[in-house]
């Protein structure tokens, strides 16, 4: 019989890491079969500028993202409903498609958005949305 695994709590996850842990990132879940979503191919300075907010967001705690709105970032929860995909990550399995989808930006407008979930201290990139597409 197989076990159940029960929902996952976001804030019960991150409480088992130290607020003070910084954020890390993984590629685990990342999804390019949505064209949409996650492009071919990507605008020119876009890697670059990825790679240094990545960089930046690495010294942020976990507790500084999810609590601390910024404006320059616009890091926040996803609402599905008001977004282009209102089943979310629906290509996960159910354990991990019922963790919150987080999003941030790249710099200002020019770079779209990062899309994921944040699993005790990392944020799982899923989708690296260059053309505002999840949020018409």
């Amino acid at each position: 019989m197989p076990i159940k695994k029960s929902r996952p709590n976001t804030e019960t996850e991150i409480r088992k890491v130290s607020v003070d842990s910084e954020l890390k990132f993984s590629f685990k879940f990342f999804d390019n079969t949505d064209d949409d979503l996650c492009p071919p191919q990507f605008h020119a300075g876009y890697v670059q500028a990825l790679m240094e907010r990545l960089q930046a967001l690495s010294s942020w705690t976990v507790k500084a993202f999810t609590t601390r709105q910024d404006k320059s970032l616009r890091n926040h929860l996803h609402d599905w409903d008001k977004t282009s995909r209102p089943a979310g990550f629906s290509h996960l399995n159910d354990y991990f498609r019922d963790y919150p989808g987080w999003q941030f930006c790249i710099s200002a407008n020019e770079y779209g958005r990062v899309h994921g979930i944040i699993i005790n201290d990392t944020f799982y990139v899923i989708w690296l949305d260059q053309n505002h597409r999840l949020y018409p």
